[in-house]
């Protein structure tokens, strides 16, 4: 997958407590701006500015969602004054339609770069719409509803196809972008890309191939030996759903493509490929142990692969060919941008009145939460499934369903809200929190958006 960007910029507050915007649809409207959010974005570096919609948002929690804004920030908080608009980029909504909505609001001078933002506000699980001044340069950034968790779909194989390696011949997939089909099936045979996209923001990025046709590396039959297998590989992947002008939005691709003519590997940018090589590390995009993966592993390899010493070799020489070494990224930072991040998190005491009280009420900031997890202090972040969103430690983890309303900040330690279910312990009450003792709360409004995680010390 493209290397995802999380930007965000400054924004001084000017506007009144009645604000004329463009909404989500594109319209105009009149919407009561309660108070507006300064603060530097722990992932970017740069300030922003939040903006508070709805008269939903009492004082209270107006205090607590500025004191800490996004992860790792403390922001300044001004009553009844929204984000300036007097040259911006583009907006993002969230929560449009309720009495506690809000607006990150982009700023910029024609010229100024729009790449980023809408996978921007994508992670921030809102809808951007881009000002005047973009005038569409990003391409379209797209996040396709609540995250679906994983599930495994067996399915008869394709008539003229070898039956499949599970029960009664069928070919079992997991319908997850981590997962691969069998080897020599194509992934979108087997699966639905649909659901895939919600579990990830894509961003179309469209990359040139200037490629010679007559490139000495298809005169090799060693090497397009090697090619036509990546290729295969790579098709048995949900990675396909992104990277196939077939298969993406639209027919807009995400970076690297397959489609691409001669030699379509060529569309990988330097930073790409070496991922692909593992020559940076892609770790925070989770993977599949290979026996529940028909075979295929992604510890290593940018891309799920039966045989990962094989596909390292091959892109290790695609490396070669263009003048580089492992050397040459010994400075780029892994791959994930927030989703890596979030892994590296760390948490610093709960503020204002987030945490657990004396009678087991858990109170948190930043909106609804879809997953809610109380830990123990020196447990590591949670991080995306399959492998990385169970770290050691979790003491009680409570999610919703897809369909289901987020939860609201208030529930109470233990216990299972209505409309929720319990993840941890799989049976049972948690183990009971110890007063005196420091634990993590970590709240997410979905898979990769936390909202609140801080350590609070019991009661």
């Amino acid at each position: 997958m493209s290397r995802l960007l999380f930007s965000a910029v400054l924004l001084s507050a000017c506007a009144g407590e009645g604000d004329t915007q463009v909404t989500d649809t594109g319209d105009t409207a009149t919407v009561a701006v309660v108070g507006s959010c300064l603060y530097l974005n722990s992932f970017s570096q740069s300030e922003e500015c939040k903006e508070y919609v709805g008269d939903g948002w009492t004082d209270e929690l107006l205090e607590d969602d500025c004191a800490a804004p996004v992860p790792g920030a403390v922001g300044e908080l001004v009553l009844d004054v929204g984000c300036d608009r007097t040259s911006f980029l583009g907006e993002c909504f969230i929560d449009a339609d309720s009495d506690q909505a809000s607006t990150l609001v982009f700023p910029g001078v024609a010229g100024d770069s729009c790449d980023g933002l809408s996978i921007g506000c994508s992670f921030a699980g809102g809808d951007y719409v881009e000002s005047e001044l973009c005038d569409g340069s990003e391409g379209p950034g797209v996040s396709l509803g609540v995250f679906s968790p994983f599930v495994q779909v067996c399915v008869e194989p394709l008539e003229g196809e070898p039956a499949g390696q599970s029960a009664d011949g069928q070919v079992c997939t997991w319908q997850a972008i981590s997962g691969s089909t069998e080897e020599g099936r194509q992934f979108a045979d087997y699966a639905d890309c649909d659901e895939v996209l919600t579990q990830r923001p894509y961003w179309a990025a469209t990359v040139p191939n200037d490629t010679a046709v007559d490139d000495p590396r298809l005169s090799d039959p060693e090497w397009v030996a090697e090619y036509d297998w990546v290729t295969a590989q790579v098709e048995a992947s949900a990675c396909t759903c992104c990277h196939s002008t077939e298969l993406a939005p639209d027919g807009a691709a995400s970076g690297w493509y397959l489609e691409a003519e001669p030699i379509w590997t060529d569309t990988f940018d330097e930073d790409g490929m070496a991922m692909m090589a593992d020559w940076v590390s892609s770790v925070a995009f989770g993977a599949f142990a290979p026996e529940d993966n028909n075979g295929f592993s992604r510890d290593t390899t940018g891309v799920p692969t039966t045989d990962p010493e094989r596909m390292l070799a091959f892109f290790e020489g695609e490396l070669a060919g263009r003048g580089l070494t492992r050397a040459d990224f010994t400075d780029t930072p892994p791959f994930g941008g927030p989703l890596y991040d979030q892994l590296v998190y760390e948490a610093e005491a709960c503020t204002g009145s987030n945490g657990i009280s004396s009678d087991g009420t858990i109170t948190w900031s930043g909106g609804g939460a879809r997953y809610v997890y109380v830990m123990g202090e020196t447990s590591m972040p949670p991080g995306v499934p399959p492998n990385l969103d169970m770290p050691e430690g979790v003491l009680w983890r409570v999610d919703v369903a897809p369909t289901a309303d987020p939860m609201t900040t208030g529930i109470s330690y233990g216990v299972v809200p209505d409309g929720a279910f319990q993840t941890y312990p799989q049976s049972g009450a948690p183990m009971s929190l110890e007063s005196g003792e420091t634990y993590y709360l970590y709240a997410l409004a979905d898979v990769y958006q936390p909202v609140t995680r801080c350590l609070f010390t019991a009661p």
